[in-house]
């Protein structure tokens, strides 16, 4: 049976910057590290849709859902949250926080 979880690999842009990976995951922090089934996965990315993933000034967020099965790994969904508030944001902490 596949098993699903948060890749911890999180990346996020500043304008006129390159792409960084967070290790702050914030609001995400009691998803990493943790498997879950199907169905629970899909409530977590339902969860993050309606509540919109970010951090302060960054361009987008990419969050990586993967699958494994024993040794055998594979990507879900790959989500890339775009920061629409970005230009009215400071930079501040790297903290991934909900929107809504």
């Amino acid at each position: 049976m596949k098993k699903y979880f948060i890749d911890n690999f999180i990346t996020y842009c500043y304008p006129y910057e390159v792409s960084k990976a967070t290790k702050d995951y914030g609001v995400l922090s009691e998803y990493i590290g943790n498997l879950y089934n199907r169905d629970e996965i899909d409530k977590i990315i339902c969860e993050m849709i309606m509540r919109h993933p970010y951090i302060e000034n960054s361009m987008f967020l990419k969050i990586h859902i993967m699958w494994k099965k024993g040794n055998t790994s594979g990507f879900y969904h790959t989500l890339d949250f775009e920061n629409d508030n970005n230009e009215k944001q400071s930079k501040g902490s790297l903290e991934i926080k909900y929107e809504l």
